[in-house]
């Protein structure tokens, strides 16, 4: 296949596979690096396109899967930095050493016992950041985050006190 049929062929269809890929991904900078994959491997494959009997359902098809991996790879990439993010210290001063590693301790347990949307949704939380950013980081509204953060902060606090016996 020539330069210029590889362009009248696959290049009008570029507007069509960057909505999907946008629609798949919520990032318009992935979605574009998506549909730059898409053409690579198009480019790279060009010799053997001839037989393929639809040239929009072949490259819709190669561009969810490119777009699967990507974001795969962004939800790896996204656990691995909550994994690697230190819990934020909740003790002051006033308690010991030994009180304070226990609080640490409990409330990581905490943290590995919830699921993974909640879990990140309270260690943002936890981090500071607002209702706002977490919206923009989680895709969720901020009511839904409100009472999210005010039933896990409740199942914290009841579950501290049953293992403290105040209950």
């Amino acid at each position: 296949m020539t330069k210029t049929e590889f362009k009248t062929r696959y290049m009008p269809l570029y507007k069509e596979l960057y909505r999907v890929a946008l629609h798949m991904l919520g990032d318009s900078n992935e979605a574009e690096d998506a549909v730059q994959n898409l053409y690579l491997k198009l480019w790279e494959r060009r010799d053997a396109l001839g037989g393929i009997e639809s040239d929009e359902a072949y490259c819709r098809r190669l561009l969810k899967n490119i777009c699967i991996d990507r974001w795969r790879e962004m939800r790896r990439h996204e656990q691995q930095s909550l994994d690697e993010e230190d819990v934020p210290d909740l003790c002051d001063d006033a308690y010991s050493e030994d009180e304070m590693n226990d609080k640490q301790s409990f409330l990581r347990a905490f943290l590995a016992r919830l699921h993974e949307r909640q879990r990140r949704i309270f260690v943002l939380r936890m981090q500071g950041s607002t209702y706002d950013e977490m919206e923009l980081l989680t895709g969720q509204s901020a009511t839904s985050l409100r009472m999210t953060i005010s039933r896990l902060k409740r199942e914290l606090i009841d579950s501290y006190k049953r293992k403290k016996g105040c209950e």
